[in-house]
């Protein structure tokens, strides 16, 4: 057949298919062009809920207009053709992919809803916000999959039968990914930590922030960057630690002073209490202790112990600086100096009172002779 012969035999066809092609391409550029002054609008109102519905339903909107031009061509060949399984055909796919653009829309909101809270205010837990969005697109996409499959006319009744017992096979082949979905939601209900938070798992030597919490695994970030893909089940049964939430930072030193400086320890110690007791940035309300407590085999050791009044790591050690730093002043300022090791070596021969003695560098001081 000749393309004259075949245009004209066609004629009515071709014309109506490209009228309705042009009409859904110009109805598909009014209705873009008409979300994105809507989330413009909404965006320099701070409307940020509406923002979020129109972006949600932009894309699927727009195949939407698409699917219904695709459907009224299909119709004008089937008046063409008259094969009614091809009608039936192309009605219960136009119903299907109605569905699928309801669904994918829903999902979008579904998506960008609880980060939208989040941003709002601190109405919830974000962790909560985070299961309620995964809870209610899993079911979502069971939901729109046993729809659509209804639509298509498949056997729901027949699938469900086979897939209850193709479920227990499938249960008993993965323990491991279901152990991880019940850790998952043990981590949101119990809480013991949340996405930000620095964790240490110390049976694992692992430590670094959250940065995701999955239903199969929780994506942790190194200090070195590195990433740790955690499994679910590991926070069920082994030790977490969180340190951002302790009440404070302990400050556990040991200061070594000379033996020739027994006598001027009294005074020491004194002062040490008193600014320990006075400075700003230790918390009094927890324990805080400065003793002699030890004849080192070189010093004596005064301990100092108390906690810092923050739990910022890099604040604690500058108020440990602090405290080491002062220290060393107030042994100074009483005639101390800080002890160093040195070792006495006594020749053959030579009388203990001769013994010769070889200070570490900078060494100022430090026990009797180890004979």
């Amino acid at each position: 057949m000749s393309a004259t012969r075949w245009f004209g035999a066609y004629h009515d066809l071709v014309i109506h298919s490209g009228v309705i092609a042009l009409v859904s391409l110009m109805l598909l550029i009014m209705v873009r062009l008409t979300a994105r002054r809507m989330i413009g609008h909404s965006a320099r109102r701070g409307a940020s809920l509406a923002e979020a519905l129109y972006r949600s339903i932009l894309s699927p909107l727009s195949v939407l207009v698409v699917l219904c031009g695709a459907y009224l061509i299909a119709l004008q060949i089937d008046q063409r053709i008259r094969v009614r399984a091809f009608e039936h055909a192309i009605g219960s796919a136009l119903q299907a992919g109605i569905i699928l653009v309801i669904a994918w829309a829903l999902w979008n909101l579904l998506e960008a809803y609880p980060r939208l809270r989040q941003s709002r205010g601190p109405e919830l837990d974000p962790m909560i916000y985070d299961l309620i969005g995964k809870a209610a697109r899993l079911g979502l996409l069971i939901l729109t999959v046993l729809v659509v499959l209804r639509t298509l006319n498949f056997p729901i009744e027949s699938l469900l039968t086979v897939g209850g017992v193709a479920g227990i096979a499938i249960g008993f082949a993965a323990q491991g990914v279901v152990s991880n979905v019940f850790g998952a939601m043990v981590v949101y209900m119990d809480k013991p930590f949340k996405i930000g938070e620095w964790i240490v798992l110390p049976q694992m030597n692992i430590s670094g922030t959250v940065e995701h919490i999955g239903w199969r695994s929780t994506r942790v970030r190194g200090f070195d960057t590195s990433p740790f893909y955690v499994p679910n089940y590991i926070f069920n049964t082994h030790i977490v630690e969180t340190p951002p939430r302790m009440q404070a930072r302990r400050i556990q030193q040991t200061i070594p002073v000379r033996y020739a400086d027994i006598e001027r320890m009294p005074e020491i110690l004194k002062e040490l209490r008193a600014y320990i007791e006075g400075h700003p940035g230790i918390d009094h309300s927890q324990s805080q202790m400065v003793n002699f407590t030890n004849y080192g085999p070189h010093s004596l050791d005064i301990m100092i112990y108390c906690f810092a009044g923050t739990v910022q790591w890099g604040e604690s050690l500058n108020v440990q600086e602090d405290v080491l730093l002062t220290a060393a002043q107030i042994i100074s300022k009483h005639g101390g100096e800080l002890a160093l090791p040195i070792t006495r070596v006594q020749m053959q021969g030579q009388d203990a009172g001769e013994s010769t003695a070889n200070p570490s560098p900078h060494a100022g001081g430090g026990a009797p002779a180890n004979r």
